[in-house]
Order: C-alpha cells, then structure tokens, then sequence
C-alpha cells in the first residue's frame, strides 16, 4: 500500500497545529492496521490500483463463504480411510469421499479463478516472487500430466489442475480475509478432522487402528482410520506449532496470526493439548523430529541470549546424563538391544541406520526417476509404479522429480531455497515454523504436494505467499 494513501494529514493555516497531535493521529492509525490485520478483504468491487485498496474488515458474505470452503477442505481432504499398510491412493475410486472433495476443490478453484480476474491484492500475492514461482511450478505439474504413464493419466491431470486450484484460493483467502482469519478457518477444520480421528480411535478402534507389521508376525498399533498415522501426526504436528504461533505471537503486522481474547487462547490451548496427543498416538518419530525443529525455529527469538544458550546446554547435558544413566543402570552401551528397542518399533539397529528401509525406497526411486527424467510418471503415480512396500518416495524433491521430471525439481529446490533464505528467518512465528517443519520434515517424507492439499500444503503456500501483503519490507 502506498504511503500517500493511508498516511493522515493534519494541517492548519498557521502551522499552529502540536506536533503532539498528529503523532497521537498517527499512533491511533497504527494501532487501527493492528486491530485490522486479521482482515485485508472487502475488495470485492470494481479492480482498483493495489496501493488504493483500503485494508478493511472481513465481514460479508464472500468472506464467510471463502472461510467456510477453506475449513471444509481442511477437514475433509486429509481424510482417507486405513486401517493397514495396505495403500489405497486418495483418487483411486469415485466414492462418496472422493466426490465430495472434488466438490471442494471445484469450489475452492471457482472462487480462486474470480478472484484472478477482479482482485487486484490476489494478483499482487500471486506476481510476488515466491507466487510467480509456485505457479510456474502448478504449470510444470500440468504440462509434464500430459505425459503421465497411461494408467495414471486422468488422476495426474486432475491433481495437477487441483493444485493450481488451490494455489489460486489460497491466494484469494489471503486477499479476502487475512492471514489470522485463514489461519483461524484452518485450524477449525483441521481440528475437526482430529477429533473424527480419535472418535474412530476410542470408540471405533477396528476402524481408528493402523496395525503395522515390524517383522513376519509382530505389528505395532498407531492412531489411523482416517489416514496413515505419518500424515495424521505431519497434520496434527502443523496446527500445534500454528497454534502456539498464534498464543506467543506478535500483533503488529499485516501478516501476524496472533488472537489475544481469553476465550481464544483458552481454546487454542486445548487445540494445541489435542494436536500433543494426536502426534503420540500415531507414534509417528518423524513428525516428531521435525516438530521439534521446527518448534525450536519458532522461539529462537526467545531462546536468543545467554539464557537461551544456557537452556540449550542445560538440554544436551540432560540428553548426556540420561544416556550415560540408562547405560550405567543396565550395564549395556547405548546401543544395545535395550536402548534401541527404546527408539525403534522392531528393535533392530538396521532401523535407525536405514531410515526405517527408507533408504532403499530411495535408491527405487532414482532408478525409476532416470528412466523418465524430463517428464516423471504423473502426480500421484508413486503407488502405481513403485513397489508395493515403498507406496511413495519419502523425499520431498524426489516426490516432485518423481511426479514432474527435474524441471520442477529444480523449481521446488528454488521454492525451499527461498523457504530457507527467508522463511526461516522470518519475524513471523508461524511462518518461521511452517517453513522449517516443510524443509524438515521434507527430507524423509513427500509431506506436501497431494491430490488434494491438505493442512500443511495450504499452509506451506500461505506462509510463502502472505509477506507480500506487508510489502518487501515483510518478505
């Protein structure tokens, strides 16, 4: 926005104006853009020159129904029935499941493409760097389905035209309600979406039980039925660290998340206490892991200083003294059959030293990868083409390469570069948060990219796309 528009003039023929007076105006205006920052909408007219927009409420009926789409689509897209390792792709058969997020996504692409062509703060998202790029990456996608293997094509070009769908709605939601309001409408549906989950898990546990075999005739129980328990715990995860962002966050920017209201943080309190358990639940080390990380990148700025790096040493030592204490109590080395039975589902070393066998999904994937490197197989053609036992690449980069060719590959690199550089330096705590936990997390699992986008995928757009709302000084 530009300066000329939004600063207020004060004036008098004399010049006998205080000067105590209009930095009260201007104060009273600041805290006006704070009190408004959840909402950049109400553009909905006639397109208009970017730096003319007003920065307005979100109230009315396109607000509601954008925020309404985007918590339906968060609660209904991560949803897909398992019980087993028995993999079952989310487009697979025109179910009633499958047709409703269609639906969904049908709708979240209308309102996306509307908002192209007569909002002018949606096309400033959208021609930002980080928007040029995600939509040359959404071309690639549909470009390169057209050489999706046979077997795959109709899915590969419908989940790359989703993604484009969604790239433009989220950009729109940005746009028409701000990013505490489409943070708040993520977080309700996700929240939904975990509480089905543990409705199936305590109630139904026939259904709500994901049995996973750790050798010939031993499983392990997690938390499934609505999904695998990875992506329930990469969900869940997500929206504990977007809670705590918006309970300690800032408030003085276009692109803060922060709620103050008791009753808000009360429930954000019990979100984030349902997304804790949901995470242990499914027994998911991975989302763990990145969850830590990413939770650490959210309060660097907290830690920062003697008394972080005091908390941090105090936190190595504690992890050495308890390592050297469980050694010394059971006379055995840290990685012996006790202590890797702690850490492992199987109990076996080659776990840990393999990746739990991601390693040689990864070494398949290559292979499968330098057979058509330029175009890939399609997107969601992993199950299709690899082995039964892979059912993905779990790797980000190889998920895309896999899916697009190098091409877009090298696009996603640029897109985590960026995520890197400027994300993870970010003022903003959810940014900062949702951007690690994508560079994290991505290196063991595809995490993001699906047929239908799920939490952390519209998260990961918005988190790249919402500093353009604040100008370069937010980027």
């Amino acid at each position: 926005m530009s300066a000329s528009s939004s600063q207020p003039t004060l004036s008098s023929p004399d010049g006998s104006v205080p000067e105590s007076v209009v930095v009260s105006q201007d104060a009273s205006d600041a805290n006006a853009l704070t009190d408004d920052a959840a909402s950049v909408g109400g553009e909905w007219g006639p397109p208009s020159e970017i730096g003319s927009e007003p920065v307005s409420g979100g109230a009315g009926f396109i607000p509601a129904i954008v925020f309404l789409v985007l918590m339906l689509a968060m609660f209904i897209n991560p949803i897909e029935p398992k019980t087993s390792a028995e993999f079952d792709r989310a487009t697979s058969s025109l179910n009633v499941l499958t047709l409703a997020k269609l639906a969904i996504a049908g709708m979240a692409s209308g309102l996306g493409g509307i908002a192209l062509w007569v909002s002018p703060r949606t096309r400033q998202l959208l021609s930002s760097l980080p928007g040029l790029g995600l939509l040359a990456l959404g071309g690639l996608f549909c470009i390169t389905s057209l050489f999706a293997i046979e077997s795959n094509a109709m899915i590969s070009r419908a989940s790359a035209l989703i993604f484009v769908g969604y790239l433009l709605f989220t950009a729109m939601a940005l746009a028409t309600l701000g990013p505490r309001r489409m943070v708040a409408a993520i977080v309700a549906g996700t929240s939904l979406y975990m509480l089905v989950t543990w409705a199936l898990f305590l109630v139904v546990p026939e259904m709500g039980t994901f049995e996973e075999y750790i050798s010939a005739t031993e499983t392990v129980r997690r938390m499934g039925g609505t999904g695998h328990p990875n992506n329930i715990a990469k969900t869940a995860i997500a929206i504990g660290l977007v809670g705590v962002a918006m309970y300690l966050g800032r408030t003085e920017s276009l692109v803060s998340v922060c709620v103050r209201g008791p009753w808000q943080r009360l429930l954000l309190i019990g979100i984030m206490v349902l997304a804790a358990a949901t995470v242990v639940a499914t027994l998911s080390r991975t989302a763990m892991l990145a969850g830590m990380a990413a939770a650490g990148v959210l309060l660097i700025d907290r830690l920062y200083g003697r008394g972080g790096l005091a908390l941090g040493i105090v936190g190595i030592a504690s992890a050495a003294i308890l390592v050297l204490g469980v050694s010394l109590f059971t006379g055995e080395g840290p990685f012996s059959e006790t202590a890797v039975s702690a850490v492992t589902k199987s109990g076996d070393v080659e776990e840990l030293t393999s990746l739990t066998g991601r390693t040689t999904i990864w070494e398949e994937a290559i292979g499968l990868i330098a057979k058509r490197p330029l175009t890939g197989y399609g997107m969601d053609s992993a199950a299709s083409v690899m082995s039964r036992e892979a059912t993905g690449t779990h790797n980000l980069l190889l998920h895309v390469t896999f899916s697009a060719g190098v091409f877009a590959c090298l696009l996603m690199l640029l897109m985590l570069g960026w995520s890197l550089v400027f994300g993870a330096t970010s003022p903003q705590e959810w940014i900062r948060a949702v951007l690690t936990y994508v560079l994290v997390s991505g290196l063991v699992e595809d995490t993001i990219i699906e047929s239908f986008p799920t939490t952390l995928t519209v998260l990961w757009l918005s988190a790249l796309l919402a500093p353009a709302l604040a100008g370069r000084s937010q980027s």
